[in-house]
């Protein structure tokens, strides 16, 4: 079989028309550029030049070989720059998901530093709760997953790299008449009232449950479930209901007073674990790591 240098050599001569020039310019002997033409010419049992008084030119074979020749090069160099650019971590595809709450706080600002950045990564982001996302990430159908693992810790075939820990609450409007209760009489009052929360674990689900001093969860006064932070956030500061969230995920709507906290801890006032998880034993590609890297970088800055 023929191998990607002695088509070099090949389309060289073409454009040299001379082995002298040729060889020098390849850098080998004539003798060397020599022998490789004949061994091509051996295994493609085709003459592709004739000899002249001023050099080679091409045979018919010859010519309708160099387009092909052209082709195969075209590849070979575009592969070549492929591969620098995946060392250089500037390519590829990149499989991961997201946990709601985590999400909501750091993928915007990341995806806009990969388009302007690193627009030759594509992306594939999946928002789920973490307990489904763990199903995808074990059907190998996610490169990682970036979540909450308080409540469903990974197991030991998972290597996890740690993010700053989120902190979990209920959340009212600035004006919600709960802000007016005493803290002793809230756990009695907030039942009076809707609680607005995304697709919960029944661990987490259970630890919500306390907070509202209930041994049962489906006792939770939960009138709307949804995935997505905006709307929840929006039903909250547009009426009563009560929101259940991490500060991380709501941050600005904290910080600007539009949502405040109400004084009653979620889970003994622990701090939620958040870590970006993948298989051990799996090699990520650099353009998985390039994004690694930037949601570590990313994730801790948010508040500052």
């Amino acid at each position: 079989m023929f191998s990607l240098r002695q088509l070099e050599h090949f389309a060289v001569l073409v454009e040299e028309k001379s082995y002298t020039s040729a060889a020098q310019r390849l850098h080998v002997t004539q003798s060397a550029l020599s022998r490789s033409i004949q061994s091509l010419e051996a295994t493609l049992d085709l003459r592709l030049f004739d000899r002249t008084p001023g050099g080679v030119s091409l045979t018919q074979s010859g010519q309708f070989m160099l387009q092909h020749v052209e082709h195969l090069l075209t590849g070979a160099n575009a592969l070549k720059r492929d591969a620098i650019m995946l060392r250089g971590h500037n390519t590829g595809k990149v499989r991961f998901g997201a946990g709601v709450f985590p999400a909501a706080a750091f993928l915007s600002p990341l995806l806009r530093q990969i388009a302007v950045g690193y627009p030759r990564i594509s992306i594939h982001v999946e928002i789920e709760s973490w307990h489904r996302l763990l199903d995808k990430l074990d059907r190998k159908k996610l490169d990682f997953v970036v979540a909450i693992t308080h409540s469903l810790p990974p197991s030991s075939q998972y290597a996890t790299r740690p993010l700053p820990n989120q902190t979990a609450g209920l959340f009212v409007r600035a004006d919600h008449p709960l802000l007016k209760v005493s803290p002793s009489a809230l756990t009695q009052q907030v039942m009076k009232y809707g609680l607005a929360t995304t697709d919960l674990p029944p661990r987490a689900r259970q630890q919500l449950a306390t907070v509202y001093g209930l041994t049962d969860s489906e006792q939770l006064p939960i009138t709307l479930e949804c995935n997505n932070i905006d709307a929840l956030r929006d039903v909250a500061m547009s009426g009563d209901t009560v929101l259940f969230s991490t500060r991380e995920a709501i941050f600005s709507s904290v910080q600007s007073g539009q949502l405040v906290q109400l004084p009653m801890t979620y889970s003994d006032g622990a701090n939620l674990t958040c870590s970006i998880i993948h298989h051990a034993h799996l090699t990520l590609t650099p353009a998985v790591e390039t994004v690694i890297d930037l949601i570590q970088t990313i994730i801790p800055a948010l508040e500052k």
